[in-house]
C-alpha cells in the first residue's frame, strides 16, 4: 500500500521491478476511494 518507505517497508528492487503490481494496486485504491466518497456525499450534494 502506498505511500511506501523505500528500503524500510519494501526494497527498492521490488518496488521498481517492472513486474511489480504496486502501482496498479495504488491506482485501484484511488478509484475505490473516489467511488466511496461519491457514494457517501451524493445525498448531501443533491440537497445543496
Amino acid at each position: 500500500c502506498l505511500p511506501a518507505h523505500r528500503g524500510e517497508e519494501i526494497s527498492h528492487d521490488l518496488l521498481d521491478d517492472p513486474r511489480s503490481v504496486v502501482w496498479d494496486e495504488a491506482e485501484n485504491r484511488l478509484h475505490a476511494q473516489k467511488a466511496l466518497m461519491e457514494f457517501l456525499l451524493k445525498d448531501k450534494i443533491k440537497l445543496s
